[in-house]
């Protein structure tokens, strides 16, 4: 991915459609299980990072770029360095099942905080799933690499260093950025979203 052309961005895209696919069903199915909501919630809410509990304002922003920029991707690397494929997946999946199912909760009980929570939501949920997928075609390719030269069944045309190389480059001019975005979408655009709608 040297540059944002639509050959790059196509990839993330349908990534981003199978994310919204999971949000969807799990939120459907959530709504049609009629899950006990308070052990439900307690349980979303046991996932929420110590590092961003009990945080407010550019504190809150920060802590949201070094979990969602930093732990999870480092995270996602090291699964993907295992040359077994859709291991680095997990994180990004259980990222978007989570929505999902506070999506189902919140409309079993009110359909117009269903609306306001949804709508007040997209915009840092969308750009920082999006980061995840331009993550995940980054290491779909390192981890193919890995894969090839594990199984040398096909020998790989560039060497180690180079893959690294790219998936930094990756990382640095699409995920951090879209990390950083959705940080500040979550902390400062989502409570005006809610408020406007209320």
């Amino acid at each position: 991915m040297k540059y944002l052309s639509k050959e790059n961005i196509k990839q993330p895209l349908k990534y981003l459609c199978f994310m919204l696919l999971i949000i969807v069903v799990s939120a459907i199915l959530t709504y049609l299980i009629h899950p006990d909501i308070q052990s439900t919630i307690n349980s979303v809410s046991s996932n929420v990072p110590k590092s961003v509990e009990r945080k407010n304002g550019f504190d809150l922003v920060v802590a949201y770029i070094i979990n969602n920029g930093l732990k999870v991707p480092l995270q996602m690397l090291i699964l993907g360095l295992i040359p077994v494929p859709f291991l680095y997946w997990l994180q990004p999946v259980f990222t978007a099942i989570l929505p999902g199912i506070l999506f189902g909760i919140v409309f079993n009980m009110s359909l117009t905080k269903g609306i306001t929570i949804v709508f007040s939501s997209l915009p840092h949920m969308l750009t920082e799933i999006l980061a995840f997928c331009f993550w995940i075609v980054a290491l779909d390719r390192i981890n193919k690499w890995m894969r090839n030269k594990i199984s040398k069944k096909k020998n790989n045309s560039t060497q180690f260093m180079d893959e690294i190389k790219q998936l930094l480059t990756s990382y640095v001019k699409y995920v951090l950025p879209l990390i950083i975005i959705a940080a500040f979408l979550e902390t400062y655009v989502a409570d005006w979203i809610s408020n406007f709608l209320n």
